[in-house]
């Protein structure tokens, strides 16, 4: 049975918000998480860069997390969806999760965001192995190989540079019916080898781990041992929006230092916040989002219950 109230509730299950969730258990506040089990990552075969345990996967990274939960009581995780959230003019947050009603005085939202995919003919099969989205994650595993990049928009040249790290050759493939790139950006990409060239890409040949090369609709075939994509990520939901955060100009939802967002008592962390899109800094920006929740939530009587030891923190307040 879900808990009718709590101190915080945490929206998402991912790297953020099971460190948000650590965080606030070892300081024994009262926190549910809801987890509809949808992380960004984990199509991909390996999660890179985490101190200790580089690589693991995303699904290992994620068990050993919520196995770690359990030596803290006070955290309860539920695979669900909160599909509605409020806050009431008395300051606290009511949830609809599930269909039924959580209060919490504290909200941390680690929703994430969602890839817009290419529409490929084998991309299931390949994504994760040797499709992926992110060249800071997945960069290295290209060293030395070829690359083609698809994508639309005008930070499409800067995400193809950034393969250059490793990759070689490195390949542009423009879809003329996407947003392309101006003449500019053409220029600086041929100065550093990078080749563009037009084409709707269609499907993936060869075997997942064995990428030969990506076939346009004309019937040729761009060499490839990886591809990599950038069109558009999104936030996934609303609730932001319906809390009334303020929003960067890619919806994204803006916070503080301490990860408090615009509205008092809604904290916000991982993907979902400007800013690098990694593993290692999600559970970084989680942590500090869990701790600050924790900690503003001193002398505060918690719902049904009697305050948290110590004084009110009042560095953690809006602005």
């Amino acid at each position: 049975m879900l808990p009718g109230t709590v101190c915080a509730l945490v929206v998402g299950g991912g790297p953020a918000g099971l460190s948000a969730a650590t965080w606030l258990g070892r300081y024994r506040r009262p926190t549910l998480v809801v987890d509809a089990g949808e992380q960004r990552n984990l199509a991909a075969d390996r999660a890179h860069g985490l101190l200790g345990r580089d690589p693991t996967t995303p699904r290992q990274l994620l068990a050993d997390a919520r196995a770690g939960l359990a030596q803290y009581p006070h955290v309860r995780l539920h695979h669900g969806c909160v599909t509605a959230l409020r806050r009431d003019e008395d300051g606290v947050f009511r949830a609809e999760v599930d269909g039924r009603e959580v209060a919490a005085e504290r909200v941390v939202l680690t929703t994430g965001v969602r890839d817009r995919l290419p529409d490929l003919d084998g991309l299931a099969a390949h994504y994760g192995t040797d499709v992926h989205h992110c060249p800071a994650c997945d960069g290295p595993t290209a060293r030395d190989r070829a690359v083609v990049v698809l994508g639309s928009g005008a930070q499409l040249p800067g995400y193809a540079a950034e393969l250059l790290d490793w990759a070689a050759p490195v390949r542009l493939v423009l879809d003329p019916a996407e947003p392309g790139i101006d003449d500019g950006q053409r220029a600086a990409l041929a100065d550093h080898g990078v080749e563009v060239l037009e084409g709707t890409a269609v499907a993936l040949t060869g075997e997942p781990g064995d990428l030969r090369g990506v076939r346009l609709a004309d019937g040729r075939t761009v060499p490839a041992a990886k591809v990599f994509f950038s069109y558009a990520h999104l936030p996934a939901g609303d609730l932001a929006r319906q809390l009334g955060c303020a929003l960067d100009h890619e919806g994204l939802i803006t916070v503080d230092g301490f990860q408090l967002t615009s509205v008092d008592g809604v904290y916000a962390a991982g993907d979902v916040t400007p800013g690098l899109q990694l593993v290692p800094i999600a559970v970084g920006e989680g942590a500090a989002a869990g701790v600050a929740c924790a900690t503003s939530l001193r002398g505060r009587p918690a719902l049904g219950g009697a305050p948290a030891p110590g004084p009110p923190t009042r560095r953690f307040a809006p602005g």
